[in-house]
């Protein structure tokens, strides 16, 4: 079965005024974007990760090849926010013409930490990350620069678009916890029956006042 739906914001947007460039003003410029909060049309709430909290049975499907690939571009992450499998092939490049320093951190501690020097320099990272969990991604060269990576031991989770529109597809039959994490505004859970061949739908709402 699958589960769909929309993430949705609600209320007033948080006023989230450009970064300031402290760094290689000549390149980056003198501000960047905020992109914490992305709400594109109809209020969908990009760069949102949902995901299976409680798969009913481990999964034996394999990984596969698929490269994930976090690029250093405009004095930026992207994407800012990532999602792969454990054993998943992750990849850092540098598309800029400026040093990026890409540190990586999970609860405090040092998973990966690479000069980048040269614009087109790829470096892979896989054999690093040894477990599930979320990493939070810094430049050391560029302190405004941020970016997450959620790593799962299963497949059923997803980032939403644009939109906020995600699917998740191929689950096992099941009572499941889903849940929806945003990097500021925290997580928001709801419960999910997934039967054979069946869609569910299931919509979360962040902004101020929604419930956790």
């Amino acid at each position: 079965g699958s589960i769909t739906g929309e993430v949705k914001f609600a209320g007033e947007l948080p006023h989230r005024p450009p970064i300031k460039v402290t760094k290689d003003q000549d390149y980056c410029g003198q501000t960047v974007p905020n992109e914490s909060y992305l709400v594109g049309p109809g209020s969908g709430v990009k760069n949102v990760v949902v995901y299976v909290d409680n798969p009913s049975r481990p999964v034996g499907t394999p990984v596969g090849e698929k490269e994930r690939l976090l690029e250093n571009h405009g004095c930026r992450f992207a994407p800012r926010i990532l999602a792969m499998r454990l054993g998943e092939k992750l990849v850092v490049k540098n598309s800029d013409l400026k040093l990026h320093i890409v540190h990586s951190y999970a609860e405090k501690r040092t998973l990966f930490n690479l000069s980048l020097p040269f614009r087109g320099q790829k470096l892979e990272v896989t054999h690093r990350i040894k477990e599930a969990g979320l990493l939070q991604v810094n430049c050391d060269t560029h302190g405004w620069m941020r970016a997450y990576i959620h790593v799962f031991g299963h497949p059923f989770f997803a980032v939403t678009d644009e939109r906020g529109s995600f699917a998740i597809a191929d689950i096992p039959p099941g009572r499941y916890r889903v849940k929806a994490w945003h990097e500021e505004a925290g997580i928001r859970s709801a419960e999910a029956v997934v039967s054979e061949g069946g869609e569910v739908r299931v919509d979360f709402e962040f902004g101020m006042g929604a419930s956790p």
